[in-house]
């Protein structure tokens, strides 16, 4: 009994230290391309990257999974979609086998689905300009279905739900915006009970802010007339000058008659 008390602590030794010198399993990566904001019925390709030596990739959300055997020294694996439908919206995590254990899988990609919902709604811009260190720009997202979520991309990119914004009113307040501003947003509509899926996209608008005049070439502009205008003027004076001495000179007595 001694002994295997001793077998069992020196076993715990062992799990400690080589749990201190690899740590859990590394966590496995995961993107999309061409993004993870897809429209219905487009492709999409999600890609996996794993250590070396793992055996067994899988994809999986909260409906199903998919599993991938990696030959040989790959660390990278794909899984295609071909036809993106509502099921396939929601979160997707990777996990790995390496023989032993399932990796954790905290890194996720959200995958969105847009043309769900057949409206298409529409985008406005109204500025307010406060001079042209800062301008209140509000975009209005209307629509006229039922929608209680509202999401504003920017750049006229909705590749990636990163670069879009979501809220519960249809009023997107962008401040400040800076001179030069020059953008293109797209919005959508969703609903609450099911988030990653999304409208068709509104028609792209494209927002700018012109640039304030440059003063210093203004300025520079204004020296160089100015000179120009002294030049002329001293030469006219010079001319006029020259006209009355001329008329003050008297004439020369014309010669004797023979």
């Amino acid at each position: 009994m001694v002994l295997g008390i001793a077998l069992l602590g020196l076993g715990f030794l062992m799990a400690q230290k080589i749990w201190a010198q690899y740590g859990q399993p590394p966590q496995p990566s995961i993107w999309a391309v061409p993004g993870s904001v897809i429209s219905t019925g487009s492709a999409v390709t999600i890609f996996c990257r794993t250590p070396p030596g793992v055996t067994i990739a899988r994809l999986t959300n909260d409906k199903k999974w998919f599993d991938h055997t990696l030959q040989g020294e790959q660390e990278v694996c794909e899984f295609s979609l071909q036809n993106m439908i509502h099921s396939n919206a929601g979160f997707y995590h990777c996990e790995y086998h390496d023989g032993n254990e399932w990796s954790q899988n905290n890194d996720k990609l959200e995958l969105v689905v847009t043309g769900v919902y057949m409206e298409k709604p529409s985008l406005t811009v109204d500025s307010g300009p406060q001079g042209f260190s800062e301008i209140n720009a509000t975009l209005h997202c209307h629509t006229h279905g039922s929608f209680n979520i509202f999401i504003l991309c920017r750049d006229g990119n909705a590749s990636f739900p990163q670069n879009c914004s979501r809220q519960d009113h249809n009023t997107f307040l962008i401040s400040p915006v800076s001179p030069g501003h020059r953008r293109t947003y797209r919005c959508f509509g969703s609903k609450k009970h099911n988030s990653y899926l999304w409208s068709l996209p509104s028609d792209p608008l494209e927002f700018s802010i012109p640039e304030p005049p440059d003063l210093l070439d203004n300025s520079l502009e204004n020296f160089i007339r100015l000179i120009m205008a002294i030049i002329i003027l001293l030469g006219l004076g010079a001319l006029l000058l020259h006209a009355w001495k001329s008329r003050r000179e008297p004439m020369e007595p014309s010669g004797a008659l023979s």
